[in-house]
């Protein structure tokens, strides 16, 4: 591997981070200590700015900054240090100072006459912010149910992306190892957000961004917020994901990471693969499979007129058009290889500017075997085989993403940030298929080559204003502008026939076919909320927030699709049974096969969307053990998917456009109750309504079909929003740091929902409609418990009934109108058992997903049920001095991952066992 930062360079950086260090050192003065901190609500966990830090009997007081620190320098021995603001308990603390000593004493102020829960705490800084035990304290005083967890619980998990570390979370489940799915609700039912901005999507047909992008070492935390507020956008259900990048530390860091690992059914052993770029492992495509600037974008390649002088190309032009492509149609044999990766972190603070910049890169290879079969009913209404086909999937994965980090605090109540954030994705996959197809009555045999890229970039500038004169007054804005890409250059397919018992290469749709799809989206997300801090009529700290918001999504989608077609000639007198790249060479086109452009008039669509938002909320104590955060959303959201023919225009000279629109404004209501039942217990009860909208695919009428019998997917311009109903109760208690014992039961009601279903044309495809209701009721039980000082276990629990009633119009084609939602799981449950014996810690993770619906049944046929599975994870941590070793084994049981229809296996694979060492090093 590459050596990604030259020895030269940390060297430079380990000299810029010891020279602040070193002038700090020599200029504190001996006989003196120093005493930081950070004041904070006792309530909802928020920084209290400008708040008076007194040394009793002396003049010296320090006023805490925006995220409530202060500093104090003082002589040996022991003072009294007085915290006071209005509206808390006054809170008096011994300290003792020594001499060139920094201590870190963290306060908690209680709502006035509540004094019993003010704690105070050592040794707490930044960098904790993402341990389990500080996520635990953000939870308990979150004004909504809340589930977190830290970047230190993701490292002990050894968990690589955030796909892979939520799937421990209370109610969560990863299907396909990139999409959440939250309290049993579809990946549609989930908005995610990175640092508070809605993020566009690398996925043609789904709304959601792929967890697997995100690095876990990137991250400072995930939070999952599972009751709605109105300070968050309103496209709500199952709950947000919001995922927070690395922050600024206030230490320095020189961190260094790297990997080695292999899996069990992929390592040394004999697999697919073909021709790439030189950069395909670290995700990123080189340009080599870009469709020729040579072709025409107009529709001068298609079959009518093709040679004719006013529509058409000429025949050797059209012969040079087709030997633009690489002749490289095969799978080759080749040789797993193992799994690597590295990561690089710098940060550091200098005065008022803090610096931090991270680097990961990861590359894997797979390989999976599987059966699909595909079944029709009999005259009994039993299941018989329609098409049976074994297949062989190896890809090879590489990522690349970073996070920079500039913050500035210009005073201590006024700071401005810039944030960066990116990441590459790609997947070199082979493809193959054999079996027996009734349709055609013979065996078929299939290849495709495949080259996958996304990409996410966002960037980031906000500011964060504390205005003691004005109510104590904070103004936040931030403004986001991010973009992502996927591209898909050059699908490569072929499909042979089995003919007296010999394979020919098929004329058909699928067969010499060169595809190039992409799919651009760009967001702006721009927010502000202005908080005022004030007493009420009690005396008790009240805080009143308020906001606009504007997000605008646009995304243009584009795919040509190019096939080569056997000239009469060539049926006559040609070998059909020979290899691909024997059979598409520069001799035979032109002469022999023709290039045609087989472009669909619905294969190009652009979107735009646009929400323009105002909330308003209420953060209120009605009592020393009553809190109630109120308020309202109101969002104005319109929706344009114009599906047009680039190649046909009308008397404008535009093309023709199949539009869907949607146009709308709704008001979200929010209420959250929060009643401590002890300092250390809470009773949450929670109420809104929020929307589900559809989403730029599912309006537009573009058709793909995946494989030879599978379904085609088409848009329906007719959607309409879902409105939903969000019912939820949670009884949690906090007994010590890191524990944890709660227990949640929620309802939820859909009006109008949208789900995939079947359409009844002469060959079948997957559209997608409002049914007229749905209900989700489900119940949540958690517990983390440190058995003694070397055994801690944790676990979770998750049971959801699910049920959608479709319209008697669509049981045209579906088999049953009412049955669960796809894609939810009854149950659902994770398990973990830690040993900790000095610096050496392990854990034993498991994980189950019970049975769910991934495609409705259709035609009296049954669903198609993936069967619930178990998973067994270990993770082991040694800690040498500044040297971190980390062994994980991923998936030790490796059960089949098996689709069921009625009884009949519908597909089947296993993933195989992975072994993964990582070492890791930090400078300071």
């Amino acid at each position: 591997m590459k050596r990604l930062i030259p020895l030269s360079l940390c060297a430079l950086l380990v000299a810029l981070l010891s020279a602040p260090l070193s002038a700090a050192a020599g200029a504190q003065t001996p006989a003196t200590g120093r005493i930081t901190g950070r004041v904070i609500d006792a309530t909802n966990a928020h920084p209290l700015p400008g708040v008076p830090v007194e040394v009793v009997g002396t003049s010296q007081i320090a006023h805490t900054d925006l995220d409530g620190r202060w500093s104090l320098t003082l002589p040996p021995g022991t003072h009294r240090i007085k915290v006071a603001l209005e509206g808390y308990a006054e809170r008096v603390i011994s300290v003792e100072v020594t001499p060139g000593v920094v201590r870190d004493v963290n306060v908690s102020l209680p709502i006035g006459g509540f004094t019993e829960s003010v704690t105070v705490s050592g040794q707490a800084t930044d960098a904790e912010t993402s341990s389990a035990a500080a996520q635990l304290v953000e939870r308990q005083r979150a004004s909504a149910i809340t589930d977190n967890l830290g970047s230190q619980e993701m490292r002990l998990n050894a968990d690589s992306t955030a796909a892979s570390a939520l799937q421990r979370v209370t109610g969560l489940s990863i299907v396909n190892n990139q999409y959440v799915f939250v309290r049993g609700l579809g990946e549609r039912y989930s908005n995610t957000t990175l640092s508070g901005a809605v993020m566009p999507s690398t996925e043609p047909e789904r709304k959601v961004v792929s967890l697997d992008m995100f690095p876990a070492s990137l991250l400072d935390n995930v939070s999952i917020v599972k009751t709605y507020t109105p300070d968050r956008s309103a496209e709500f259900a199952g709950g947000l994901v919001e995922i927070v990048p690395s922050k600024l530390p206030s230490r320095p860091v020189l961190d260094f990471g790297i990997s080695f690992g292999v899996n069990t059914q992929t390592y040394g052993k004999d697999i697919l693969d073909h021709p790439g770029g030189g950069t395909d492992w670290l995700g990123i495509g080189d340009g080599s499979r870009a469709l020729s600037s040579r072709f025409p974008t107009d529709r001068r390649v298609t079959r009518g007129g093709i040679f004719s002088p006013e529509l058409g190309v000429p025949r050797a032009e059209l012969e040079m058009l087709g030997e633009t492509f690489a002749n490289v149609w095969e799978p080759r044999a080749a040789e797993g290889r193992p799994n690597q990766g590295f990561s690089a972190a710098y940060a550091n603070r200098f005065g008022a500017l803090g610096v931090l910049a991270s680097v990961s890169q990861s590359y894997r290879n797979e390989f999976q075997p599987e059966v699909q079969n595909y079944f029709r009913t009999d005259e009994t209404g039993g299941l018989t085989p329609f098409s049976e086909y074994d297949y062989e999937v190896s890809s090879s994965q590489g990522m690349l993403a970073g996070v920079a980090n500039l913050s500035y605090q210009f005073t201590p109540n006024n700071r401005v940030s810039l944030q960066g954030f990116s990441t590459d994705k790609g997947k070199r996959e082979t493809r193959t298929f054999e079996g027996f197809n009734a349709d055609a009555g013979r065996d078929l045999r299939n290849a495709r080559l495949l080259w996958q890229e996304e990409n996410l970039r966002t960037g980031q500038l906000s500011g964060e204003h504390f205005v003691s004169g004005l109510s104590n007054s904070r103004l936040e804005w931030r403004g986001t502008v991010s973009r992502s890409n996927l591209d898909q250059p050059d699908i490569r397919e072929t499909l042979y026939e089995e003919t007296g018992n010999v394979f020919l290469l098929a004329d058909e749709s699928q067969s010499g076919l060169r595809m190039f799809n992409d799919l651009d989206e760009e967001a702006i997300d721009a927010a502000a909320s202005w908080s005022m801090f004030f007493t009420n009529w009690a005396g008790m700290p009240t805080m009143l927030k308020a906001g606009p918001g504007y997000t605008r999504r646009e995304r243009d989608f584009a795919s040509r699709r190019f096939r080569f077609i056997p000239l009469a000639v060539t049926t006559q007198r040609f070998d059909f049974s020979q290899q691909p790249e024997q059979i598409f060479t520069a001799e035979n086109i032109g002469p022999l096969f023709e290039l045609r452009e087989e472009t669909r008039n619905t294969d190009f669509y652009s979107a735009e969307q646009e929400v323009l938002s105002f909330f308003a909320m209420i953060d209120l104590p009605l009592s020393n053990a009553l809190r109630l955060v109120g308020g309202a959303r109101i969002e104005r959201f319109s929706q344009i998917v114009d599906t047009f023919d680039l190649f046909d225009t009308g008397e404008d000279g535009s093309p023709d456009t199949i539009r869907g629109e949607i146009e709308e404004t709704d008001v979200f209501p929010s209420i959250n109750l929060v009643y401590a039942v002890r300092p250390d217990q809470n009773l949450r009860a929670g109420f809104s309504q929020t929307v589900n909208r559809p989403e730029f695919r599912e309006l537009a009428p573009f058709e793909f079909t995946d494989i030879v019998g599978g379904r085609a997917l088409i848009g329906n311009p007719e959607l309409t929003r879902s409105l939903i109903q969000n019912f939820d109760v949670r009884w949690e208690w906090f007994p010590r740091a890191e524990e944890v014992i709660s227990a949640s039961v929620f309802f939820k009601n859909f009006n109008d929902p949208i789900e995939r279903f079947v359409e009844p044309t002469a060959q079948l495809r997957t559209s997608y409609t409002n049914a007229d209701s749905a209900r989700n009721i489900g119940v949540e039980l958690e517990a983390r418990k440190r058995l003694t000082d070397f055994v801690f276990v944790g676990g979770n629990y998750t049971f959801v009934d699910s049920e959608i009633e479709l319209t008697p119009a669509q049981n045209n084609v579906l088999t049953s109108l009412v049955r669960p939602l796809s894609g939810t799981s009854r149950h659902l449950v994770n398990g973990m058992a830690e040993l900790r014996a000095g610096n050496t810690v392990g854990r034993v993770l498991f994980n189950y997903y019970g049975d769910r619906i991934a495609d409705v049944g259709s035609l009296g046929l049954p669903d198609i049920v993936e069967k619930g599975r178990a998973t067994l994870d270990l993770a082991l941590s040694q800690r040498l001095g500044r040297l971190n070793i980390r062994l994980a084994a991923d998936n030790v049981t490796n059960q089949p991952i098996t689709f069921l229809q009625a009884a009949e296996t519908q597909r089947e694979y296993r993933v195989g066992r992975t072994i993964q060492l990582s070492l890791g090093f930090s400078a300071f």
